[in-house]
């Protein structure tokens, strides 16, 4: 594997954001964050989120991992839409990384035919990276979403494979954003074995819903050193 980082060019930046892009619209309809969007104060509050997340990185090149504390809890949205946030940036691109084939929400950002996701990467080697990164509706953000596979994530996860990948990914763009969005904590192992793969961890948790020893018990399981802060979601 070639891990010789290289600043992208205006070239492959604008290949980077070719596809169909969604309008104003279908942003809205899809809570989808945006640069001139109404509701400002949300739109800051994720900015908010990016700023922390740099001052604690000194880097752009970041690998965050995101997992709800409940089964119940839905955290693709989050994990897009700060995607989307750095994406804001036109010199930056993200990388949105469904690591939940469980639910495999983020088809719902893919605006291409979908054939191979990251579960099938993991199994078959033949399988190029390029085939499993995919554009989405938002500029300079793109979607690898989980695979056909739910069966045996545990191990897939827990590969060397995964670990080449992840260092293959964070190594072709020094600017880009990665997220690795995983299953909720309370009901699969997966987030714990992921976080070893991030820089900093996010935990989510339903608005009025916290538990004090659940909390704890996620924080513990992404690791202490990991773990950046919680999020509260209405």
């Amino acid at each position: 594997m070639d891990n010789t980082i290289n600043t992208p060019t205006s070239e492959q930046l604008k290949q980077f954001s070719s596809g169909k892009l969604w309008n104003q619209d279908e942003l809205y309809a899809r809570k989808i964050i945006f640069a001139g969007m109404k509701q400002r104060s949300v739109l800051n509050a994720y900015r908010e989120l990016r700023i922390k997340l740099l001052e604690k990185s000194k880097t752009d090149n970041i690998v965050l991992l995101v997992s709800s504390v409940s089964a119940e809890q839905d955290s693709s949205n989050f994990s897009y839409n700060l995607a989307a946030t750095f994406a804001l940036d036109q010199k930056k691109t993200a990388l949105y990384v469904d690591c939940n084939p469980y639910s495999r929400s983020a088809l719902q950002y893919i605006t291409s035919e979908i054939t191979h996701g990251l579960t099938n990467y993991l199994i078959d080697e033949t399988i190029d990276l390029r085939k499993i990164i995919y554009p989405s509706g938002v500029e300079r953000v793109r979607v690898i979403p989980s695979g056909s596979s739910s069966e045996k994530a545990v191990e897939f996860f827990n590969s060397e494979r995964m670990a080449i990948f992840v260092a293959e990914i964070k190594a072709r763009y020094p600017d880009r954003f990665i997220i690795l969005d995983a299953p909720p904590v309370q009901s699969s192992t997966e987030a714990r074995i992921l976080s070893r793969y991030c820089d900093h961890a996010y935990i989510l948790l339903p608005s009025g819903q916290a538990d004090i020893e659940e909390t704890m018990a996620a924080v513990d399981a992404v690791g202490k050193d990991k773990f950046a802060g919680i999020v509260f979601q209405s």
